[in-house]
């Protein structure tokens, strides 16, 4: 393309056949015909613009622009530049040499794909600082830049727009699935009742997606009598529900971005006595399944507990007799405390 003369706060839009796409490092780069003051090295005649892009030419979002030149005093019309002190504003190089643009730094936006942009347009930079005719950085100051510009090619001067990341020659990568990067140690119970929280965070790492989003789900408990097994929130709850001796495998399935892995979690479950298993049998909890009223007749007794599957206490009580009613239907475990002794029963409320 030729040069292109935008005029105060005159504007182009450039589009592409090969949409630019956003990969590490500059996507793309603008260039101007500014030029070094040689009385003042380090100072340019930079005529500025602000850079903005869109995926579908109708909803456009520029780039966070950043200007530190000072503001007190207008840079007249040939006055020059400390270019160090701005950032993503076009022409803050000089001729032959663009200025890169990164699309990681516009903010995200559900109406923008950075994979797929089609048009970039260009806008002028006004210059004045005169609140009634100034144009604003992502900050709120005024950019300070060569005004009045009363001559022909007045406004920044866009030279060509270069494409450093496009579709064609850049594809989207494949997705990687994500995969185990801490394995979870095994678990061992060693008393009864007994619940053991297991964090989940961080086991599987995704190598291009976000791990906040990967959600964690049990396809499979091998022993569901003697263990319950829930996540919530990335937390492995577990909850065993005999004290006899026993194994469970969790097959554990986590998803991210629409992929999986699976990995196991070994559980190991020791015997735990009650302490009183001579007089195990003199304690009898009636009746089993129970509706309304639960009985325990046992010597010595001190208090009688009632547990659901997840090892919460749901029911406590001092007395032989229990009002079962509140609870829901389903299986529970009934602890009955003697002096000399715990007992755990396991009885179905219907």
């Amino acid at each position: 393309m030729g040069v292109t003369c935008l005029g105060d706060g005159g504007r182009a839009t450039v589009t592409f056949a090969s949409p630019i796409c956003n990969r590490p490092g500059p996507d793309f780069a603008v260039f101007e015909n500014g030029f070094e003051n040689a009385q003042a090295p380090g100072y340019w005649f930079l005529e500025l613009g602000f850079v903005e892009v869109s995926s579908d030419g109708e909803n456009f979002f520029r780039f966070p622009a950043y200007s530190n030149t000072q503001t007190e005093t207008q840079i007249g019309g040939m006055g020059c530049i400390d270019p160090s002190q701005i950032h993503n504003l076009a022409s803050k190089y000089g001729a032959m040499y663009g200025t890169p643009f990164e699309l990681d730094e516009v903010p995200d936006d559900p109406l923008l794909d950075k994979e797929h942009i089609t048009h970039v347009r260009i806008v002028d930079v006004v210059g004045c600082i005169d609140p009634q005719y100034a144009t604003y950085d992502c900050q709120g100051h005024p950019v300070n830049d060569p005004w009045p510009t009363v001559f022909a090619s007045g406004g920044m001067d866009l030279d060509a727009v270069g494409v450093i990341h496009d579709i064609a020659h850049f594809p989207t990568p494949p997705d990687e699935p994500p995969y185990v990067a801490n394995p979870v140690d095994d678990v061992v119970f060693d008393d009864f009742p007994q619940t053991i929280i297991v964090n989940l965070d961080g086991v599987v790492t995704d190598p291009d997606d976000p791990d906040e989003n990967i959600e964690y789900s049990i396809r499979s408990n091998s022993n569901e009598a003697e263990l319950s097994a829930t996540i919530t929130d990335k937390k492995l709850k577990l909850t065993r529900l005999s004290r006899d001796a026993g194994e469970a495998i969790l097959v554990i399935r986590a998803v991210s971005n629409g992929k999986s892995v699976s990995f196991d979690v070994l559980v190991n479950m020791l015997f735990v006595p009650d302490g009183i298993e001579e007089n195990e049998a003199k304690v009898v909890v009636y009746p089993n399944p129970v509706i309304d009223r639960l009985f325990v007749k046992a010597e010595n007794l001190q208090g009688v507990e009632v547990f659901n599957m997840m090892g919460q206490l749901v029911l406590s009580s001092t007395e032989t007799e229990t009002d079962m009613q509140s609870l829901s239907e389903g299986v529970y475990l009934v602890r009955i405390i003697c002096v000399d002794g715990i007992i755990t029963k396991r009885i179905v409320k219907q």
